[in-house]
């Protein structure tokens, strides 16, 4: 592939802010936390692997396995994830999310005369700015719908609980039917059962009593206490709540033992958690 006048710090520079950008929707989207060094570190190994398929002269079957290479390494450093499965996950994320931004591009620029008139120096590259930024914002806002649509469905899902620095992982079970709230402040309540927190609560745990009503029940009080954060795991997303209410249940909430957490279906909502 020939090039004409290559400005290599120009390419450096682009394909760093394209990466670094794709990195953050990545982390925003799958909810992955990660500093902005490692954000960064990853931009960065994108934006070397570009300057390198710039400068040699590659196969295009090279750039196409260079590119995929080239996104694992991104991925792994900028998440420190060491699961294979959720690298490769994260890997075609990634990728698609490129291909997605790249094509919005292409269309303003070949088919609305901005590419014309680009070239011709009436009209400044940066009028594509606003394109990647929609682009942007329609990726978040619709990643953000899907997953509380995917979340609101009854599934399974791993739950870990912390509290007063101790942590226990349980099942948790997404159910629209938990429509449990405390009646302080409004909060979501869900539902574990008593006895698969045993050994998990310190001594001296403040416990209050929140009021429901079930069948056979209509005037019952359960107990609850609050604790330091709850973050869930389905699939390759992960939902954060700080400060979540925990009702306990006296009785088994499975016969079958699959789960020992019921979740309110605010949690998969920006009012019940942090995505």
């Amino acid at each position: 592939m020939g090039y004409g006048t290559v400005y290599i710090d120009m390419v450096f520079l682009v394909n760093f802010m394209m990466d670094l950008l794709l990195l953050s929707l990545v982390q925003a989207v799958l909810g992955r936390d990660s500093g902005w060094r490692r954000l960064c570190g990853g931009a960065l190994a994108g934006a070397v692997w570009a300057c390198l398929a710039v400068l040699t002269e590659l196969p295009r079957w090279m750039e196409g396995a260079g590119s995929l290479a080239a996104a694992l390494a991104m991925t792994a450093f900028a998440f420190g994830e060491k699961r294979m499965k959720a690298v490769f996950f994260m890997s075609f994320f990634l990728l698609g999310l490129s291909f997605y931004l790249s094509g919005m591009v292409n269309l303003v620029y070949f088919h609305s005369g901005a590419g014309y008139y680009m070239q011709a120096g009436g009209v400044p590259s940066f009028i594509l700015l606003p394109v990647i930024a929609a682009g942007s914002v329609s990726v978040w806002k619709g990643a953000g719908w899907f997953w509380r649509y995917q979340g609101t469905q009854r599934q399974l899902m791993r739950a870990a609980l912390v509290c007063s620095g101790a942590e226990i992982t349980l099942t948790g079970l997404a159910d629209t039917g938990n429509r449990l709230y405390e009646p302080y402040q409004g909060r979501p309540v869900h539902i574990a059962q008593e006895d698969s927190l045993r050994g998990f609560l310190p001594e001296g745990q403040r416990f209050f009593y929140v009021p429901y009503h079930s069948v056979g029940n209509a005037q019952g009080l359960m107990k609850a206490f609050t604790a330091d954060r709850m973050i869930l795991t389905c699939r390759h997303r992960v939902y954060r709540c700080e400060k979540p209410v925990i009702g306990l249940a006296p009785n088994s909430l499975d016969c079958q033992g699959r789960y020992q957490l019921i979740l309110h279906p605010d949690i998969f909502s920006r009012r019940g958690c942090r995505f």
